[in-house]
């Protein structure tokens, strides 16, 4: 990273493409920084090929690297001596278009038209990272009210991320958890009030209740990937432990009750 980064700024910082176009010592000057430039770059597939084999062994080919240069030294060397001609370059990473993203994402998108959901460890993290962060984003304009066609946007866009999740780790619909038919009116029951949480603080400003929720729905996240990974019993229950204890702190209207029973009434 560092010899990338150094690298990069170095040709940022003296700009061979300008010198190129100047007086002569400005066009040798130029000369002399491609040839850096050039070193660092052999510098840094050999660098990478450990790690990047593939990508090393391109940028290897467009400098034309002799096979016994391609080792690692104590100090920096010139690896390319004066007099040395490259090959053909050409831009080892290339910009995705919009046309070859619809492109990709029609080839593998689901057969409904949704993407196919993660199926990846890191592909399962790198969604939830975004799921969180699209949550938060829709939590925010709830909370500064904000105009309503804007907060049903982002939903959707959440909902859209949501359905990438592997099928364990989507959570059902609000509402739909087993939830049982209502008893006959003769045999229906008012429903108990709420239990009066001790660890509830009465007066939760909003901003404090909508970070909570954002903890909740991370930990939720968290516990959810533990169980989809098979992770030790252990460690799950230690997790989801701390998940109720976040739940227990919210105010008693947002607290859902045990079962599912929401004292819904036909």
């Amino acid at each position: 990273a560092v010899v990338s980064t150094q690298s990069t700024g170095y040709l940022q910082y003296n700009t061979p493409w300008v010198l190129a176009k100047g007086s002569e010592s400005d066009k040798a000057r130029a000369g002399s920084v491609i040839a850096l430039a050039s070193n660092l770059a052999a510098l840094l597939s050999v660098t990478l090929s450990p790690f990047m084999p593939t990508i090393a062994k391109i940028l290897q080919e467009q400098l034309a690297l002799p096979e016994d240069r391609k080792q690692f030294t104590e100090t920096f060397v010139p690896l390319l001596k004066t007099g040395h001609k490259i090959g053909t370059p050409f831009p080892l990473f290339s910009k995705i278009e919009d046309a070859r993203v619809a492109e990709l994402r029609s080839k593998f998108c689901g057969s409904d038209g949704s993407p196919a959901p993660a199926t990846t460890p890191g592909d399962i993290a790198a969604l939830q990272a975004e799921i969180e962060k699209q949550g938060g984003k829709v939590r925010e304009l709830k909370a500064a009210k904000g105009d309503p066609a804007a907060i049903k946007a982002e939903v959707a866009k959440l909902l859209e991320l949501k359905k990438q999740l592997p099928a364990e780790l989507q959570q059902p619909p609000p509402g739909n958890k087993n939830k049982k038919k209502s008893p006959p009116a003769a045999q229906k029951k008012e429903p108990s009030p709420p239990v009066k949480n001790p660890a509830t603080t009465p007066n939760a400003l909003p901003a404090d209740v909508a970070a909570l929720q954002k903890e909740i729905e991370a930990q939720g996240l968290k516990v959810r990937g533990l169980k989809a990974a098979k992770a030790d019993k252990a460690t799950i229950d230690a997790e989801v432990k701390v998940l109720l204890a976040l739940k227990g702190k919210l105010p008693p209207e947002l607290q859902q009750q045990p079962g599912g029973k929401k004292g819904k009434k036909k």
